[in-house]
C-alpha cells in the first residue's frame, strides 16, 4: 500500500464504539466509495487496505467480534460458486454478499416465473421472465459494491462445470434435482474443492458438507443411476421459511470453510423440520 493511501485511510476513518462499549476505527460506506474514486482503486481494494491496517469497514462492524478483522480480510479474498439461484441460492447469495464474501460465481440458466414468488427472495412481479443470474448480479451490486461478480446464464453440467468452478474455493449446492446434485459433486471432485449441499421439501430440509475424498451423496441417495431426477420439492412444494432456514445453514458451513475452520457437517447429515422445530444429526461411518 502506498504511503498516500495509508494517510488517506487515516484521514477518512473515525473512532467508534460497539454496543458493548469497546472501541474500533471505522471506515464508512460513503467514505470507502470516495476513497476508491479519489485513488482510482476498487471499493474492494480500499476495504482490503483498511482491514490490513485494522480499520474496519463499517458495513462489517457487526460481524465483529464473531469474525476477526483478519478473518474478514480472508472472506474478502475468498471465492464461492453458488449453483442454483432459486429459493436456496437467492438467500445464500444475499447472506454471503452481506457478510463480505469477495468473489461470487452465480450459475442458473432459468428465468423467474410466478410460482417463485412464495419463497425466492430475488423474485418479484417486476422481474418475472428475467434471467435469475442477471437479477442476482444486480442485487449484489445494490448490497455490496466490493464484491466481484461472475454471473452465468446457463445450467450447470458435466460439460461446463469445470470452467464454471474455476478459481472457486468451494461450491454451494442450491439445486432442486438429485441428478444435478450428483453432477456438481463429480465436478467438485475433479476441481478438488468442497461442496456445501442442501435440499428442501415442504417444511423440511437437509444439509451436508462433502470433501472431494468423501463418499458423499451416495450415502444419502444411494446409487446415482437409481435416483429420481426430481427431489422432494417436486411433490411437497417448498415453504419459504424452510428455504431461508436451510440457506442459513449452508452459509454457516460455507463461512466456516472459507475461514479455514473445520466444518460441523462433514460426514454428517443435518435434518430439520422447521414447522415442528425438530432436528437430527446423522453421523456417517
Amino acid at each position: 500500500m502506498s504511503a498516500d493511501l495509508t494517510h488517506l485511510l487515516a484521514a477518512y476513518s473515525i473512532e467508534k464504539k460497539r454496543p458493548d462499549g469497546s472501541r474500533y476505527i471505522s471506515l464508512g460506506v460513503k467514505e470507502t466509495s470516495q476513497l476508491a474514486i479519489k485513488t482510482n482503486n476498487s471499493v474492494k481494494s480500499i476495504e482490503i487496505a483498511a482491514l490490513e491496517h485494522d480499520i474496519i469497514p463499517e458495513r462489517y462492524c457487526r460481524n465483529l467480534t464473531s469474525i476477526s478483522s483478519k478473518e474478514q480480510l480472508r472472506l474478502l479474498r475468498a471465492h464461492v460458486a453458488i449453483i442454483g439461484l432459486g429459493g436456496l441460492g437467492g438467500t445464500v447469495m444475499e447472506i454471503l454478499a452481506r457478510i463480505g464474501t469477495g468473489k461470487m460465481t452465480l450459475v442458473d440458466g432459468d428465468v423467474f416465473d410466478d410460482s417463485n414468488l412464495n419463497r425466492q427472495l430475488l423474485s418479484s412481479p417486476a422481474n418475472i421472465g428475467f434471467p435469475k443470474s442477471t437479477v442476482a448480479a444486480d442485487r449484489i451490486r445494490e448490497i455490496n459494491s466490493a464484491i466481484e461478480i461472475f454471473p452465468h446464464n446457463s445450467f450447470f453440467s458435466t460439460e461446463n462445470g469445470e470452467n464454471l468452478l474455476q478459481g472457486a474455493d468451494l461450491a454451494i449446492d442450491c439445486l432442486d434435482t438429485v441428478s444435478d446434485r450428483f453432477t456438481l459433486e463429480a465436478v467438485c471432485r475433479k476441481c478438488k474443492i468442497p461442496m456445501v449441499s442442501a435440499a428442501i421439501g415442504g417444511s423440511c430440509g437437509q444439509a451436508t458438507v462433502i470433501f472431494p475424498q468423501d463418499p458423499g451423496l451416495k450415502l444419502i441417495y444411494g446409487n446415482h443411476s437409481r435416483t429420481n431426477r426430481r427431489g422432494a420439492e417436486a411433490t411437497l412444494g417448498t415453504l419459504p421459511f424452510a428455504a431461508v432456514y436451510m440457506a442459513a445453514v449452508e452459509c454457516a458451513e460455507a463461512v466456516t470453510l472459507l475461514l479455514g475452520k473445520k466444518p460441523k457437517l462433514r460426514k454428517k447429515l443435518f435434518l430439520a423440520d422447521t414447522r415442528e422445530h425438530t432436528s437430527e444429526l446423522i453421523h456417517f461411518t
